[in-house]
């Protein structure tokens, strides 16, 4: 497929988008809907809404999808560990304080790998069919949450611990989190052979299932609401010099942005060429790794150094940036991995 043929179609996905990041931008910003609108709203997609959506999808699920989707917890454990050596050793290199180089590794390590995947995943559908028929949309989905399976607890627990910066030890506690919940409740389904009481009409479980899938249409579109208003709540820096400090966080936002919009893309295709086109035969894995090694930092981790009250600013403006870029960059990425030999036959 030709570049000029996959432009429109990413840029219609793009405008998607960023039309619901913008209105939840605008919303906050000049509308007055303030922090205690968009809190709550967060906390419910959070607590309730991502993980009834992980459910009702992961349940309708195979098990041969599911034995398959159980590498990608030890391919989000190789990435996220990978990810803190390789911003360790560049950190160690640039003179800014301590507290804020264990957030930029955080940063740096952590990507969104459950909102941004999720949302292309669903909205492809609709502005490229193609990439329907080659990475079936339910078993993407499937494989974000079997990736999510490692990824998340790592976020909430390494990922806070360095962003924080509290010094104090990771809790057990830490390692379970709603989303995580609602992935595993859906692989029990599929794994104990649930689905077929669960989805007999002649029982009531049926009819409550659908009233839990209505509510999780609605993720999505609050999802990429919230992700606006937080970057509009993000924005600390207006009429402010480039002092010292200014520097310091526009060079810690650079090389955030170079460690997971360069690095790991590169990464991904070094490992593409040398081993994954050869000895991956799943293209929906390919699909589903290729997203989540292309994707900003984890806008949870603003919410870490806010409960915490440390390295705000820094979080802050690395947040920023990099959605900044990442909307700018994301329709490159999908031309070039749509074009990569091999990927459409």
């Amino acid at each position: 497929m030709n570049l000029p043929s996959l432009f429109i179609p990413v840029f219609y996905t793009l405008l998607q988008l960023l039309f619901l990041m913008a209105l939840g931008f605008y919303l906050a910003r000049y509308r007055g809907w303030d922090r205690q609108f968009f809190k709550p709203l967060s906390r419910f997609i959070v607590k309730i809404a991502l993980p009834l959506y992980f459910f009702v999808r992961v349940s309708r699920t195979d098990i041969v999808d599911v034995k398959r989707g159980m590498l990608l917890p030890l391919v989000a454990l190789i990435l996220t560990l990978l990810g803190i050596l390789i911003s360790s050793l560049i950190f160690s290199f640039i003179k800014i304080p301590k507290t804020d180089k264990r957030a930029a590794i955080g940063l740096s390590s952590f990507g969104n790998s459950g909102y941004i995947p999720i949302t292309l995943i669903e909205i492809f559908p609709l502005t490229l069919p193609l990439v329907t028929e080659l990475f079936n949309v339910q078993v993407s989905i499937l494989y974000v949450g079997t990736y999510l399976l490692a990824q998340s607890p790592l976020l909430w627990s390494v990922g806070n611990f360095l962003v924080s910066g509290s010094g104090e030890r990771i809790k057990p506690r830490d390692f379970i989190s709603a989303p995580l919940l609602g992935i595993l409740a859906g692989l029990l389904v599929v794994v104990f052979n649930i689905q077929g009481p669960l989805f007999n009409p002649r029982l009531p479980f049926l009819h409550i299932y659908r009233a839990l899938e209505r509510l999780s249409q609605v993720t999505l579109p609050m999802i990429m609401l919230s992700l606006g208003s937080m970057i509009a709540n993000l924005s600390h820096f207006e009429g402010k010099s480039l002092s010292k400090k200014g520097r310091e966080l526009a060079r810690t936002a650079l090389t955030i942005s170079g460690i997971r919009f360069v690095i790991f893309p590169a990464i991904f295709l070094i490992a593409y060429f040398t081993f994954l086109r050869q000895y991956m035969r799943d293209p929906v894995m390919l699909w589903v790794i290729f997203l989540e090694m292309h994707i900003p930092p984890a806008t949870n981790l603003s919410v870490m150094a806010q409960q915490a009250g440390v390295n705000e600013d820094s979080v802050s403006f690395s947040l920023l940036f990099t959605y900044l870029a990442y909307l700018i960059l994301l329709p490159l990425y999908l031309m070039v991995f749509l074009n990569l030999p091999g990927i459409l036959g």
